[in-house]
Order: structure tokens, then sequence, then C-alpha cells
């Protein structure tokens, strides 16, 4: 089983593992390597320019964006950490790694896979720096990110998820930067969470979307941890409604539609 997640734009500071900078060249025939290692380099060359053009290419409110572009001129010798933990965001407090059991940390470092503008894709146990860079950004010679990775993604992604079912929690930014095909298309269970909209019928509603998605992953790597079978829809959709605050499920076309309470 193989959960994929989006990021989170809210990241927790810090970390002790080593900087990017001293494992960055990483293996010449590795697309994803090379491809982030570009990216990278794109964003410095981004950053190192007038601030204002910056910001606008990386989407940065103005609130954010002094602390956003020290960060991202930073990212190659800042402090990494382990990406769930690294990410702050709505899913990211619905799955709650901090109190998963060092049992079920180990197995969401494994089986989660988290959607990166800079990155493209992270295991959730590899370390991440601290930075600002969404799919819709724009950075030099590169163009939009989202679809500067869609090629290496189709390229590295199949051999990456392996054979088990495969759980995609993504937004729409990140889910338009891969798209599965074939085979592998048939193991992939889209899921949307509706919830109760303020003048009647439900609706995607942002912040209950993205908990509840951060709960449904928490209860399938708890599964996953005690051995217990994840690998049909059935088996996503008990996890769901093992859910306090699930109250329905319905099949869709490639996955469900889940509601809440």
């Amino acid at each position: 089983m193989h959960v994929l997640l989006p990021p989170s734009e809210g990241k927790t500071a810090g970390g002790r593992g080593r900087p990017l900078r001293r494992r960055l060249a990483g293996d010449a025939a590795d697309p994803l390597s090379v491809a982030r290692a570009r990216a990278v380099q794109a964003l410095q060359e981004l950053v190192a320019g007038d601030p204002a053009v910056a910001a606008r290419a990386l989407l940065l409110p103005d609130g954010v964006a002094p602390a956003a572009l020290a960060a991202d001129a930073a990212v190659l010798d800042s402090p990494t950490r382990p990406a769930l933990q690294r990410y702050a965001g709505v899913v990211y407090a619905g799955l709650d790694y901090a109190n998963l059991s060092a049992a079920e940390q180990r197995t969401a470092g494994r089986c989660c896979s988290v959607f990166s503008g800079l990155f493209g894709v992270v295991g959730g146990d590899e370390p991440v720096p601290d930075y600002r860079v969404p799919a819709k950004a724009v950075l030099p010679g590169l163009g939009i990110a989202g679809t500067f990775w869609r090629p290496v993604l189709d390229d590295v992604l199949p051999a990456r998820l392996g054979r088990g079912l495969v759980v995609d929690l993504r937004s729409s930014d990140y889910a338009a930067m891969w798209r599965p095909r074939g085979d592998l298309a048939a193991r992939v269970i889209t899921v949307r969470v509706l919830s109760p909209a303020p003048r009647g019928g439900h609706a995607v509603i942002s912040y209950n979307s993205k908990f509840a998605k951060g709960r449904l992953a928490a209860e399938l790597i708890r599964r996953a941890a005690r051995k217990e079978k994840v690998a049909t829809p059935d088996d996503v959709a008990a996890a769901w409604l093992a859910w306090d605050g699930a109250a329905d499920v319905r099949p869709t076309a490639h996955g469900f539609d889940l509601y809440t309470r």
C-alpha cells in the first residue's frame, strides 16, 4: 500500500539533518536527482534577483514573502528533517505523525510519498529542507514547476510505487503533476472528501477535506503497521469508516467520495 500526499505551504522550522548541498549532486543516471538539481539551481537563480519578481514567480503573499524568500535562498545550506516532520499544514495535523507509534512512523516513512514543486516527489522519511515552491511557481528556464515535473514523474513513479494499492490524497495542483496510466491506473484509488455545506447538501470544504484526508492516511498507516490487509478499495472504505468523523462512502469511477459528519 502506498499513500500519495500533497505538501503544505506551512513547514516546521529547523531540523538536525545534513543540508541539501552535501547530497544534491546525486546520481547522474537518476532522472529524479538530475531534475531536482536543475530545479534547485533555477530557484537559486530566481531568489538571487529582484525580491518582488521572485515573490510573484513563487506566488508568495506579501505577509510571508520575506521569510519564504529567505528560506528558499538558504535551501542548500539549511538543516533538513524527514518530510513527514517538515510539512505542517492541515493534512499533516490530521495525520498527526508525532503521535504515531514508532512502528507506525516507520511504516509511514516507507509508504507515504509527498509531491513537491521543488523536489518532484519525496518519501515520507526523506530529509527535506525548509522551502516554499508551489506547483504553480514559475522557475527560470524551467517554466511552471508542476509542468516541468510531469515527464520526470512519468518516468520514475511506476517503479517507485511498486505493485500494491495506491491511495491518492493529493490536491488538484499536485494531482496534475502526475496522472497514473495503464495497469498502474487500475491500482490507484482517488479520494474526494465532502462535508455538510452551510446552505445544505455537501461540498468540498478545504479545511475539512484536508484534515479528513490526514485522518484517513493515519488509519491506513496504522493498519499497514499492524500487518492488516490494505489491498483493495473495500479496505480503504473500511479505514475511512473507522474514523469517528466519517459519515458515508460512495464509489466513483476511480475511487471514492467520502462524506464527513
